[in-house]
């Protein structure tokens, strides 16, 4: 797809199975890699619902899974969730460890860091260098793998990259340092520059927990996202939520009990993510009233602060915009609600 291109995606009408339902051609599967701050005890919760969302979506041939942050992987572990959702859902999606430390500079490779925390970055090289077409990548975290894995073989993403989409940075204020920013600004700027085809997806717009039109940031309660959810995902989110240390796997098979879900189900959640990630599903300019992506000219200076127009070192993006504000937090809801509904949990 082309940056000049502009697409939407109408959540409220979009099958989840649309082929599959109408009898029609079989539903296209995207590669895909996903990259995440997912640690447990959690830091937020949010990341679960994220990992939930990318099971949960039939279209997505899930190729591996990058955990953030690698030094912090080792006290809190993100493969205790995502062997949670592999057990639950049957499959056996590959996952890695990725950088430990933050970037020295935009263009800095990572090859310095420690051979155990290099797992990430190569399983992303390896993955594009087999790949017979293009590769999309989702990353919710400091896109720290990502911005190593490009600077180690810019021409091979080029090649075999799709659309990158990032949750990351705040929209209209440069002073604002936005968390996953903070978190290595350094491969923000990396990535902001590659040329890559990005779907920016910022988490603020207006400074902290705000949203005026151009972010992703909404709130919803636990009991609008999964009153239908089956119950085996209920208890995946009452072991996140209450940082439990007993068996992962064992922990699931136990019946939900009915005092925690209520528990569970008074939370309201913070969210960025979730159903937004159906717009690598999008092709062409469909009609549609939940958000939409807009071609938008960016230069990112040294310290991480955006600035819009031309400009000589300018890159085009794709940026997020939501297209209908008073609606927004309803339908996105509604949307993720729905899609964690039909978490594929595998007959046992």
């Amino acid at each position: 797809m082309k940056l000049a291109t502009l697409f939407a995606l109408s959540l409220a009408l979009l099958p989840l199975h649309a082929s599959a339902e109408a009898g029609a051609a079989p539903v296209r599967r995207v590669p895909l890699i996903y990259c995440t701050d997912l640690f447990h005890p959690h830091e937020d919760p949010d990341d679960h619902f994220d990992l939930a969302t990318v099971y949960s979506i039939p279209e997505f041939d899930l190729r591996g899974i990058v955990l953030d942050q690698g030094a912090r992987q080792r006290l809190q572990p993100g493969r205790i969730p995502v062997s949670q959702l592999n057990h639950l859902s049957g499959r056996s999606i590959p996952v890695f460890e990725g950088l430990a430390t933050p970037l020295v500079s935009s263009g800095d490779t990572g090859t310095n860091q420690p051979a155990e925390f290099q797992g990430g970055v190569r399983f992303i090289l390896d993955t594009l260098r087999a790949a017979t077409g293009r590769v999309d990548f989702i990353a919710v975290g400091s896109v720290r793998d990502l911005c190593a894995a490009f600077n180690r073989d810019p021409d091979l993403f080029r090649q075999r990259a799709g659309r990158v989409m990032i949750f990351i940075g705040e929209a209209s204020h440069p002073d604002v340092r936005e968390y996953n920013v903070g978190l290595d600004p350094h491969a923000f700027v990396g990535l902001m520059r590659s040329g890559l085809n990005l779907c920016w997806v910022p988490c603020f717009d207006g400074g902290l927990w705000r949203n005026n039109g151009h972010a992703s940031f909404w709130r919803a309660t636990h009991a609008d996202l999964l009153s239908a959810a089956p119950p085996e995902l209920i208890q995946f989110f009452i072991y996140a939520l209450e940082k439990e240390t007993g068996d992962p796997i064992e922990f699931l098979r136990q019946p939900v009990d009915p005092k925690r879900r209520e528990a569970l189900f008074r939370h309201t959640r913070n969210l960025w993510c979730t159903a937004i990630f159906r717009g690598l599903l999008v092709e062409g300019a469909p009609a549609g009233d939940a958000f939409v992506f807009d071609p938008v000219d960016v230069t990112i200076r040294d310290d991480a602060a955006v600035r819009y127009g031309p400009g000589p070192d300018a890159k085009s993006v794709l940026r997020f915009r939501v297209r209908d504000q008073a609606r927004y937090d309803a339908d996105m809801t509604a949307a993720t609600a729905a899609i964690l509904a039909r978490f594929p949990v595998a007959p046992r």
